[in-house]
């Protein structure tokens, strides 16, 4: 997880996404291991995971995901396509991210439009 810089492993039955166990989050670790003075070198996955997943349709909209996010308590939710294949992880981080893109957008059509009343009244002569 360090290495992959992820925050949450999907843990799944045989290593495939066939059948979903549960998912692994950095938090899970720290809370069910380390804070417990169990070693989360030799503790198993299983013990520690938390065995449910909360999913979300892949066409779904950010609000929607912020909405389940928000009335589950959590920061990541799986990613499912054709009803259960599991194609991704999205975070808190990855909505923030996408928000702030739109905030971006907006910033700049508020600035362009400054600039052009500004500098276009400049321009344009004065009718009597």
């Amino acid at each position: 997880m360090r290495d992959q810089h992820v925050g949450a492993l999907v843990v799944s039955e045989g290593g495939g996404s066939d059948h979903i166990l549960g998912v692994l989050t950095d938090r899970d670790i720290v809370l069910q291991s380390v804070c417990t003075g169990t070693s989360p070198i030799t503790v198993r996955v299983g013990e520690v995971m938390s065995p449910h997943i909360l999913s979300i349709d892949v066409n779904a909209d950010l609000t929607e995901a912020m909405q389940v996010m928000s009335s589950h308590g959590v920061r990541r939710l799986a990613v499912v396509g054709n009803g259960t294949d599991v194609v991704g992880i999205l975070s808190l981080d990855d909505v923030i991210a996408a928000l702030g893109r739109e905030w971006i957008l907006l910033t700049n059509i508020l600035r362009n439009e400054q600039n052009r009343e500004a500098f276009g009244s400049i321009q344009t002569p004065l009718h009597a």
